[in-house]
């Protein structure tokens, strides 16, 4: 990973992280349990996902259907719809929402610091695709087409990763203000693209992620809000006792 720039110790202290980031210029947010992880999608994790992309979405597809209410409409949704059920895909989640990634960098101890990213999206799209519109968005910049598994698979350049949001029709990406980078042909881990230099990271003591959790408790960010579910819900009323 890049040299983290600080160390978050509690809430006030992301406060201040936030304080510089000042205009209409966006920034995104993830947070890794292990500060030895890098920004890698899912997908790209173990070789054999990567090599049947194709067959992991059909598969999902085939058998996704009777367990819903209505099936998604195109395939942005049946991607998004897949990543958030935990299916490996070249997504990458970021949320809008601070607190969020805070919660995930300290939701479990992994024995290990945690790491706070922040990621300018205009930043990464101004390299990867200049004169792009800032943020894209699925489903309507035409240039995010290629980087649908069946294309980016076909006999196309290679392509940098970006940085886009989705119409929010699914309950987790509404609960953690989701957007996502997502990668191409190349799953190199973001932040060795274009030198990382759009990304900033901080550090998450070990020691301090039981404090932080429960200060992001008393803000309302836990298991419960973060994963609009009734296992989770379950989870967190156990807890309560």
């Amino acid at each position: 990973m890049s040299d983290p720039i600080g160390e978050v110790n509690n809430v006030e202290d992301l406060m201040r992280v936030l304080e510089p980031v000042g205009g209409l210029e966006p920034r995104w947010y993830r947070g890794h349990a292990n500060v030895q992880w890098e920004l890698t999608p899912s997908l790209a994790r173990k070789r054999e996902w990567m090599e049947n992309e194709l067959l992991l979405l059909k598969k999902f597809k085939q058998n996704a259907i009777p367990r819903l209410v209505s099936a998604p409409v195109g395939e942005w949704d049946w991607l998004f719809l897949a990543q958030h059920h935990g299916l490996p895909t070249r997504l990458l989640d970021w949320s809008e929402n601070p607190l969020i990634a805070l919660y995930f960098a300290c939701e479990s101890d992994h024995d290990t610091d945690g790491c706070l990213w922040v990621l300018r999206p205009s930043d990464l799209n101004a390299k990867s695709s200049p004169g792009s519109p800032g943020v894209l968005l699925f489903g309507q910049d035409e240039l995010l087409d290629s980087y649908l598994p069946e294309k980016a698979r076909g006999p196309v350049a290679v392509q940098p990763p970006v940085a886009a949001v989705a119409a929010r029709s699914f309950d987790r990406i509404v609960a953690q203000s989701g957007t996502f980078t997502i990668c191409h042909r190349s799953f190199d881990p973001l932040e060795k693209a274009h030198s990382g230099d759009f990304l900033d990271s901080y550090v998450i003591p070990l020691a301090r992620k039981a404090f932080i959790r429960e200060q992001l408790k008393t803000l309302g960010i836990n298991a419960m809000t973060v994963y609009p579910d009734l296992a989770h819900l379950a989870v967190y009323v156990k807890e309560e006792f």
